[in-house]
């Protein structure tokens, strides 16, 4: 068990040594000279840590200002953030015999994974591994939630579950993902690969293809907004001194020390459009060394298997969609809040960081090859829609008394199955 719990904690959960081995294993396999193989490792430490730091910077830059707008109007629900849900399931499940097998399950699921995509024509080598982390605590939880078991079920269906999740549907986005990516060497590693699915549908239905986002006009001095350094600065600058405002001097000095709140207020959104440029750097650092070591790891592992990575990498493929995607899913995300509000909930969702900007650049990137413009616009908002009330069905499944959903199958995929598995047991027990 030590050495699991070493894998899991001091491994899976760093991504940066994670992907380092999978590139120094790639490498060895394909006989590369010993300082391309150390040049190659370290590249694509310092390329996922570099994305690692972005990541904290925009949760730290936003995290204020959505703190800001939450106290400022009294709002009191359930955080749709997948990693709020993974401290509150610990939590709950602190006096069973789960929390110390959370590794061994993880790993189990993993392996498994690896066998579908050995034994099967759906080849695919899931390497999000603070992702794989926080799916495992969370299904592990689900499953405890809604069955109340603690024996060997408890371990046997979180492993399946995960396992079938990891290697099943990042599978089926290969093909679409191509139109994107442009080739078939790349797939999606993330809690949204269900809702992928849906995003396409909703911008091929409601799109128009011949108005591609990358190709979208802007009048006269606009058009500096092609520019995704200018573009995402002058949104969230804008987004964040507009929300100090509201919040007022009285709620924005608790949160901006000595500085003037709306200063205070701009610069988190300086921040953020400096988190974005630094994670698209980090990105195309990694990649660059991942893709070509994967072949080697994957010739020996899985033949003709394709990495399944995190959401940034997707993001530099179509800027100018993910950017709209972000914005649409903001306003989705409001239009959910204020339905619940006027539909007098008890509890509304409120919105998270990280699964705005996960969601709503990496499926507003994916729609837009299906529906240009106008399906990105339509779809990203129907996705902020969705996650907003999405999480709030999850928590009622399980019973979250703090947490909701966040990302999107958490907040359609995993409700929607736990519902089942719950009628089914509570017929069955």
């Amino acid at each position: 068990m030590q050495v699991i719990d070493f894998i899991v904690n001091q491994i899976l959960r760093e991504p940066s040594i994670f992907m380092g081995i999978i590139v120094l294993l790639g490498m060895l396999f394909l006989r590369k000279e010993p300082k391309d193989i150390l040049a190659s490792t370290l590249k694509t430490i310092v390329g996922v840590r570099l994305v690692q730091v972005a990541a904290d910077l925009l949760i730290n830059s936003s995290k204020p200002i959505m703190d800001m707008l939450v106290l400022r109007f009294g709002l009191q629900g359930r955080v749709a953030d997948p990693w709020t849900g993974v401290a509150e399931g610990l939590e709950r499940m602190a006096d069973t015999s789960l929390v110390g097998k959370i590794g061994l399950i993880m790993v189990m699921a993993w392996l498994l994974h690896l066998l579908f995509s050995r034994f099967t024509r759906f080849k695919v080598v899931y390497l999000t591994g603070h992702i794989m982390f926080s799916d495992t605590v969370l299904v592990t939880f689900f499953i405890y939630a809604v069955t109340g078991w603690t024996d060997w079920r408890a371990l046997a269906l979180p492993v399946f579950l995960l396992a079938f999740y990891w290697w099943f549907w990042p599978s089926l986005m290969r093909k679409p993902l191509k139109a994107l990516v442009g080739e078939d060497n790349l797939t999606l590693g993330h809690d949204m690969v269900f809702f992928g699915w849906l995003a396409f549908w909703i911008a091929k239905w409601t799109g128009d293809t011949r108005h591609d986002t990358e190709e979208l006009e802007f009048p006269g001095w606009l058009s500096i907004m092609r520019d995704t350094v200018v573009s995402y600065s002058l949104i969230m600058a804008t987004l964040y001194t507009l929300i100090g405002i509201l919040s007022g001097p009285e709620v924005g000095a608790m949160f901006s020390g000595d500085k003037n709140y709306i200063i205070f207020s701009f610069i988190q959104g300086i921040n953020t459009a400096a988190g974005i440029t630094l994670l698209m750097f980090g990105v195309r650092m990694f990649l660059d060394e991942l893709l070509p070591a994967f072949e080697g790891f994957a010739k020996v592992v899985v033949p003709g298997a394709v990495p399944a990575v995190d959401v940034p990498a997707f993001w530099a493929y179509a800027p100018q969609a993910a950017l709209l995607g972000l914005i649409s899913t903001l306003f989705g995300m409001l239009t959910g809040v204020m339905l619940q509000i006027l539909l007098g909930m008890s509890y509304i969702t409120i919105p998270g960081v990280i699964p705005l900007f996960s969601g709503g650049c990496t499926l507003g990137a994916l729609a837009s090859r299906y529906g240009g413009v106008r399906g990105t616009v339509i779809a990203t908002y129907i996705l902020g829609i969705i996650q907003v009330f999405g999480s709030i069905w999850l928590a009622e499944v399980v019973g979250f008394e703090i947490a909701g959903g966040g990302h999107m199958d958490y907040c359609t995929y995993w409700p929607a199955l736990l519902t089942v598995i719950k009628a089914f047991t509570g017929m069955v027990n």
